[in-house]
C-alpha cells in the first residue's frame, strides 16, 4: 500500500491508504484541519487533546445529523414507493374503467343506430298511414 505525508491538528503523520481511498483521506484531513482552525481562540488556553475531543463531539454530532437524514431519506423512500404503487394501482383502475366506459359508449351508439332505424321505420309507416287515410278520405 502507498504512504502519504500529511497534517493533522498540526502534526505530521505518515498513513498508508488504499489506492481508491487517497482523495476521502485528503478531504477528511482537511475537514479535521479547518475544525482545528475553527478553534484557534482556544489554542494555548487549553490543551490540544481538549480542541481534538470538542472537534470529535462536533465531528459525532455531525454524523448523527447525518445518519438521521439517512433515516428520514430512506423512510420518504419507501412512502414513494407506496404512493408509486398506488398511483399504479389507480391508473389500473382507471384504465379498466375506460374500457367499460368505451364499451358503454359503444352500447350506446348501438342503440342510438337502432333507435334512428325504428324512428325511420315508424316515419315511413306514419307516411304510409297517411297515404291510407288521404285514400280512404277521398
Amino acid at each position: 500500500m502507498p504512504d502519504i505525508d500529511v497534517n493533522v491538528f498540526n502534526q505530521k503523520l505518515k498513513l498508508s491508504y488504499k489506492e481508491d481511498e487517497k482523495k476521502r483521506i485528503l478531504k477528511a484531513v482537511e475537514i479535521l484541519n479547518n475544525n482545528w482552525n475553527k478553534f484557534s481562540n482556544l489554542h494555548g488556553k487549553v490543551s490540544d487533546l481538549k480542541i481534538a475531543t470538542l472537534i470529535s463531539l462536533e465531528l459525532q454530532d455531525s454524523i448523527e445529523d447525518t445518519l438521521e437524514l439517512k433515516d428520514k431519506i430512506k423512510a420518504r423512500e419507501v412512502e414513494i414507493e407506496l404512493l408509486k404503487k398506488e398511483i399504479d394501482f389507480k391508473n389500473k383502475e382507471s384504465e379498466e374503467i375506460n374500457k367499460i366506459i368505451q364499451k358503454l359508449d359503444t352500447e350506446l351508439n348501438n342503440k342510438n343506430e337502432e333507435l334512428s332505424k325504428f324512428e325511420n321505420s315508424l316515419d315511413e309507416l306514419l307516411n304510409e298511414l297517411l297515404e291510407i287515410k288521404k285514400i280512404i278520405l277521398k
